[in-house]
């Protein structure tokens, strides 16, 4: 299941000319220098070195982060009650984390079971009070942004004894367990931030992780020791120290792994041939939920709000080459909408490559030559998807301007100012539900940037996030798809394959299919 099963050409369709750049990045690994320290360090400590690319501004709460890198360090750090994965097997499923059982009370309520002899990084017990302080924190009318929870309705976290709480909903939540699992219900050591202004907690992380920060440079590094109390090491767990380092270019990062100076990193389809075939390196390619997508904004240009258009700027879209170049392949990986499998409509399929029709829609509309000045790409990894769509677009007539990466810094204040272009990104939801698929073009999220506002879809959305009966879910879930497919909020590409370059000193390691989250806990060194 995780290894590579895929050829990586199969060139059947081919990509527009001016991407046909395969083996560019491969090349410039030659010309890569040596950035990171060792993996083993000067003291002998059991060291790994794990590669990211994104700016990790927030460490301190991790509520509020917003970068698929900032995500995965929070949980080096900060615990849920419950977990849904295990990195050493791949398996996915809800399993006890901070809370080792639980039952449903009744419809509104859920009773948790909290695990006893657990301290934070401070060594303040764990406790119903953290639970309570944390979760209630989120819902604060002060909390400056937690939009990736306030959708669930709770209305009390009650304390009923040192470790036993109740959480309280003012409708059915069928899909509690999986919104605990995320960030936005991590657990705080409430002492330590309640003396915190929201700002200073950015950088001021106290949580019951594996590992606590002890050292970083913003951009640069960051440097965690295994935390000596953590309740959840076992004897495979024998790592004194986890760096994060930061490398912008991949392919930079693939030349530190192939020297032996990292230990993980991130590959694209084009090196992983090269790291395949070195010595002391494997690839890893794992189940992925990571959507590659470009969403659009209705109010760029006012052929934008005409559905034809955006159907016309799918049929331009040929799927298939993309795949093909940069998913292995692998064509059961197109989209259809938002909604992965197994949850997706049975009964649609992906836009065809169709640029004829394309143009006939554009036609229809009155739009044949109009603009999109700028496609904003919010994450390194979507450059190349980015820069694919908008030369098929090229092609049918429409006048693209630039593709550029946008600052995180500026990229995270238009986010939550809905004020991004047409945005190309990936979009992950851990939860692999229905209901947080389309979180992403529900108007009700804060950083919906598409200003695709349709009523009925919302109403019909609401519904779904109440609904317990699997029949009537079936049926909403599929509606809202059917809607997203006729009048599409964006260009649904394909689910972008996990890739990822692991040295072979490295064991008890799998990626989580939604590269949201890391089983830091798992990964242990191998002896020699």
């Amino acid at each position: 299941m995780f290894k590579r099963k895929f050829p990586l050409q199969r060139a059947r369709r081919t990509l527009p000319t001016t991407l046909a750049a395969a083996g560019t990045a491969a090349a410039s690994l030659a010309l890569a220098g040596l950035l990171a320290a060792p993996a083993i360090a000067d003291d002998d400590k059991i060291s790994i070195t794990y590669v990211m690319h994104e700016a990790i501004d927030i460490f301190g709460d991790p509520i509020r982060g917003s970068t698929y890198d900032e995500h995965r360090a929070h949980l080096a750090q900060f615990e849920p009650l419950v977990y849904d994965f295990d990195g050493r097997t791949g398996e996915s499923g809800i399993r006890p984390g901070l809370a080792v059982d639980w039952e449903q009370t009744d419809d509104l309520t859920w009773r948790f079971h909290l695990r006893e002899g657990v301290t934070f990084h401070n060594g303040e017990p764990f406790n119903a009070d953290a639970v309570k302080f944390s979760i209630d924190r989120v819902f604060d009318e002060d909390y400056p942004g937690a939009d990736k929870f306030l959708d669930v309705p709770i209305t009390e976290v009650e304390v009923i004894d040192d470790y036993t709480v109740d959480i309280h909903t003012s409708d059915p939540v069928p899909i509690m367990l999986e919104r605990l699992s995320r960030n936005g219900a991590f657990i705080l050591e409430p002492s330590h931030y309640q003396d915190l202004s929201h700002e200073d907690a950015l950088t001021s992380p106290m949580g019951t992780g594996p590992y606590r920060l002890v050292d970083y440079a913003t951009d640069e590094h960051y440097t965690f020791e295994a935390y000596e109390d953590y309740w959840g090491w076992d004897d495979k767990s024998n790592v004194d120290e986890m760096r994060i380092l930061m490398i912008p270019e991949i392919s930079t990062s693939v030349a530190e792994l192939m020297t032996g100076n990292v230990d993980i990193v991130r590959l694209t389809a084009d090196l992983v041939r090269p790291v395949e075939e070195n010595d002391g390196t494997d690839v890893i390619v794992a189940p992925s939920l990571v959507r590659a997508v470009v969403m659009f904004n209705l109010t760029v240009d006012e052929c934008l709000e005409d559905a034809r258009v955006r159907q016309a700027l799918n049929y331009a879209v040929d799927r298939p080459a993309m795949i093909d170049a940069f998913a292995f392949g692998n064509q059961e990986l197109a989209m259809k909408t938002m909604v992965n499998p197994p949850n997706d409509h049975p009964d649609l399929e992906p836009y065809p490559f169709d640029p004829d029709r394309a143009r006939e829609l554009l036609a229809e509309a009155g739009c044949e030559s109009f603009e999109i000045p700028e496609i904003d790409v919010m994450q390194p990894q979507a450059m190349e998807h980015a820069e694919a769509t908008a030369q098929y677009w090229r092609m049918v007539g429409v006048d693209v301007g630039s593709v550029s990466l946008v600052d995180p810094a500026i990229m995270r204040e238009r986010w939550m100012d809905r004020s991004l272009g047409v945005h190309a990104y990936t979009w992950s939801a851990a939860e692999n539900t229905p209901e947080t698929d389309m979180y992403a073009i529900s108007d009700s999220r804060q950083r919906n940037s598409t200003h695709w506002d349709r009523p009925e879809f919302e109403e019909m959305y609401e519904e779904l996030q109440r609904t317990v009966d699997p029949d009537r879910r079936n049926e909403l879930n599929y509606k809202l798809q059917e809607m997203q497919y006729e009048d599409p909020p964006g260009t649904f590409l394909y689910l972008r394959p996990i890739v990822m370059g692991v040295s072979e000193r490295i064991g008890g390691y799998l990626p989580h299919p939604s590269m949201l989250m890391e089983d830091w806990r798992a990964i242990y060194v191998k002896e020699e």
